[in-house]
């Protein structure tokens, strides 16, 4: 009973916040001091008590006394102790396990860090070539568009100068046929004048 009592004052609100604040610099300072020191105290006053109940049960012959002595000789925070240290222990591999979960997520944060700068780079560098691309595209097209209108200008001249030549080539083809005739009544003229002469 009294020491379910003392499990439920050390778990109490009042107590249960401190252990963070007070426990590990007892233990950086060496946890067993403190233990040492209590138990060296309850040793020496439950080694008198202990004493003094076996002399009187040895005096007065009673077998309560000599059993009474012999229980207050051990230890009755034996299993608090225990829990004590088993708790310390515990405390200490769940601090060893939150610094190596705190040192693998400050890696992992590095890490993300490290590749979402690079990241940040190459879509700077890419948002770069897409401005650049761009800039090609906006000039490449307006060249294609003076381009085109040359190639029309061209094609208007072309048409043109075809239609040019089709006149000049009907007008040569009129001229080529008069001037046939022409030879040809010239050649007849000149047969008609050397059977004259």
């Amino acid at each position: 009973e009294a020491i379910n009592k003392a499990i439920e004052i050390i778990s109490s609100g009042a107590v249960a916040g401190n252990a963070d604040k007070h426990l590990p610099t007892l233990v950086q300072q060496g946890g067993s001091a403190l233990v040492s020191l209590r138990s060296s105290l309850q040793t020496g006053v439950q080694a008198q008590v202990a004493q003094f109940l076996a002399r009187r049960g040895r005096e007065l012959q009673s077998r309560v006394l000599s059993v009474l002595a012999e229980r207050a000789s051990s230890d009755p925070f034996v299993k608090v102790k225990k829990m004590i240290k088993d708790l310390l222990v515990r405390l200490m591999e769940e601090a060893n396990e939150e610094a190596e979960h705190k040192g693998w997520c400050d890696t992992e944060l590095s890490t993300n860090e490290q590749t979402r700068k690079e990241k940040t780079d190459t879509v700077e560098i890419l948002h770069a070539e897409i401005d650049q691309l761009q800039a090609s595209i906006a000039k490449l097209t307006e060249d294609i568009a003076e381009l085109t209108k040359a190639v029309a200008q061209l094609d208007a001249a072309m048409a043109e100068a075809t239609k040019l030549r089709q006149e000049e080539k009907a007008t040569n083809t009129q001229t080529m046929a008069d001037s046939q005739e022409a030879q040809t009544a010239v050649a007849q003229a000149l047969t008609v004048l050397k059977e004259f002469y």
